[in-house]
């Protein structure tokens, strides 16, 4: 399965256009440049195709009526609800071809959703999509508090919350060592309990009274190590199409060609500043660990995508596709890196003399040469 996509004029983002979608995906640009909101429309789309892939497979089993609806109007949440419904110029176009090379094509224009009408079992996937918000380090301090069991600090922050407390369930204890520590989860009272330990340090400290590295890492790691081992698709298609049929009493009725153990997946996570309150050390590390964890030794078919502000972390790109074997590699081809400016976006992959394929940061380190030349010039006069 191939993806592409086609997004004009919605907020900073005047002309987008990426023609396939790889395995992992990086964004950097400065504050405001639409990294997350370019984000969050692909993610809107993935999530639309799903909805569009389980009604087919019901359609297709014999189920005619499906409980998943899908309106712009429903799915729009936080920011997206603020300039997508209101901009009359904006548009996405959002394809997503077969291994058959059948293209199915998803458009919002003219304030309107425009869907494909079916899709043969052949072509049908399941997909979880996951977001990471830059609000994660909340969640430690956020879940040590039962009056925040009612409150709500916006759709996306939810979403990683939500993510967060199930993969706590599955997950009794993580080694992080890119932060030089491992994280345990116990339970009290019912209550799970997040802890922080490093070696050589007798005491564990609560993740709450951690650094804000740790609280921001912690979440991102756990995510990730989750949905790369730990997630199951068999559950998550029960939970969304098996139960629907018990539920309406369609159970008699559905005679699926395709079991739903033979349908591919694939877990599509959306990281927004992995890099929060990281030393340049550790947000290599960090990268590694991601890559490592989501491609070198995970379980479910995992992409990522990530949206941020660091020239440490584009920089390790280089080491990651350049990499022959061991920790943390991935083929060249299997990575996107793009900034964005002015609305539009850059590709900073290119090819050496060698043919070697490199990400070019020649321009996210002029900040420091700038910076360089006034002292120079400072010292000098």
């Amino acid at each position: 399965m191939k993806e592409s996509i086609i997004i004009r004029n919605i907020g900073p983002l005047k002309n987008i256009y990426i023609t396939e979608i790889p395995s992992f995906t990086v964004f950097i640009g400065p504050s405001g440049s639409g990294k997350s909101m370019l984000m969050k429309i692909v993610i809107l789309m993935r999530y639309v195709f799903k909805l569009i892939c389980i009604r087919s497979y019901l359609k297709n089993s014999g189920i005619s009526k499906s409980p998943f609806k899908i309106s712009i109007d429903g799915l729009l949440r936080d920011d997206l609800k603020a300039h997508i419904p209101y901009e009359s110029k904006a548009e996405i176009i959002y394809k997503v071809i077969s291994e058959a090379g059948v293209e199915y094509c998803i458009t919002y224009k003219d304030k309107k959703l425009y869907l494909p009408s079916n899709i043969p079992d052949t072509d049908i996937h399941f997909s979880k999509e996951s977001w990471v918000s830059e609000m994660r380090n909340v969640i430690p301090s956020w879940i040590a508090n039962p009056a925040n069991s009612k409150g709500s600090l916006g759709f996306y922050f939810q979403e990683t919350l939500t993510d967060f407390t199930e993969a706590a369930q599955h997950i009794q204890g993580l080694d992080l060592g890119f932060l030089n520590g491992h994280l345990n989860i116990e339970k009290r009272n019912g209550v799970p309990r997040y802890f922080f330990t490093m070696p050589g340090v007798h005491d564990s400290i609560e993740l709450r009274h951690a650094s804000s590295g740790i609280q921001t890492a912690a979440p991102l790691a756990l995510l990730t190590k989750y949905f790369a081992n730990e997630f199951s698709f068999k559950e998550a298609k029960r939970r969304s199409i098996l139960s629907y049929l018990f539920e309406s009493d369609r159970i008699t009725d559905f005679h699926p060609s395709t079991e739903l153990s033979d349908v591919p997946t694939v877990v599509n996570i959306h990281i927004e500043e992995p890099e929060l309150s990281l030393d340049p050390v550790s947000q290599i590390k960090m990268v590694d660990y991601l890559v490592d964890t989501a491609f070198n030794r995970a379980s479910n078919p995992v992409t990522l995508m990530l949206a941020t502000h660091s020239p440490y972390i584009v920089n390790a790109l280089n080491l990651i596709i350049n990499r022959s074997d061991g920790y943390a590699s991935l083929p060249a081809d299997e990575l996107a890196v793009f900034a964005i400016h002015n609305g539009y976006l850059i590709n900073l992959k290119s090819k050496t003399e060698m043919g070697n394929t490199v990400v070019d940061t020649i321009d996210l380190t002029s900040p420091m040469e700038r910076i360089l030349a006034d002292y120079n010039r400072l010292v000098l006069n």
